[in-house]
């Protein structure tokens, strides 16, 4: 806890230092749900995708089946024309047979070139689909070690919270008996409505919240002691540590 014995300056420069330990902390809570949202989001597009391989790995193998009954009729069809070969008389049939049997076959070529072509495709989208299985539980596990880990930081982010606030809450009543009553209520509204951004350091002559210059009278007062607002942002002003 802080000593009395502090000055206005050390008290504004633990107090500015508290607020963005806060910031940080409550950034650190809030990119829980933002990030439990995100990995719900990767495992549902995940899923999705596998949904969307399995239709086409099921696409596929029925595309491949029906050109293997295509490619079998086919065959079919060839052997029927062979057999009547043997029983054909007539020189022309005989000739229009042969040259149906040789279209055939060459329909044949090409449809055993089509199903071979479809049987790759669908030992390719088995492959695919057990990759996009394994996608869908890997992001379902990266999901559960992530969430079991801020499980485990949530209550200790909620303490060092509860910690920082307390000893802001003790700074500010502590600053509150150093300050003049006529500035006390602007100083409040400052700290309530700006958090972190309701002080900054003087770096130089400027402003270090908003690099506005700062009139020289403005910061002798300050070096004074006195409570000095950055005319351009609205911060209050204290003179930082290395510059004590």
């Amino acid at each position: 806890m802080t000593s009395q014995a502090q000055t206005v300056p050390e008290i504004l420069r633990r107090i500015h230092s508290l607020y963005l330990q806060l910031d940080e902390l409550r950034g650190r809570l809030m990119k829980g749900p933002r990030l439990a949202q995100a990995h719900q989001e990767q495992i549902r597009q995940a899923e999705k995708n596998l949904e969307l391989t399995k239709k086409a790995h099921t696409e596929a193998r029925m595309a491949s089946h029906a050109k293997q009954l295509e490619y079998e009729q086919k065959l079919a069809d060839i052997q029927r024309r062979k057999g009547r070969l043997l029983e054909c008389d007539d020189n022309r049939e005989y000739q229009l047979l042969k040259d149906q049997i040789a279209a055939d076959e060459m329909a044949a070529s090409v449809l055993a070139d089509e199903a071979i072509e479809l049987m790759a495709r669908v030992e390719e989208m088995a492959v695919k689909v057990q990759e996009a299985e394994a996608a869908v539980a890997a992001a379902k596990e990266t999901a559960a070690k992530w969430q079991e880990e801020f499980s485990r930081q949530e209550p200790i982010i909620r303490s060092d919270m509860a910690q920082v606030e307390k000893e802001l809450k003790h700074l500010i009543t502590q600053l509150d008996a150093m300050l003049p009553y006529e500035i006390k209520d602007l100083y409040q509204r400052t700290l309530r409505s700006k958090g972190s951004d309701a002080l900054a350091p003087l770096r130089g002559d400027f402003c270090g919240g908003c690099n506005q210059h700062v009139p020289i009278n403005m910061r002798s007062d300050l070096m004074c002691g006195k409570p000095i607002w950055c005319r351009s942002c609205g911060r209050l002003l204290y003179i930082p540590e290395d510059a004590s």
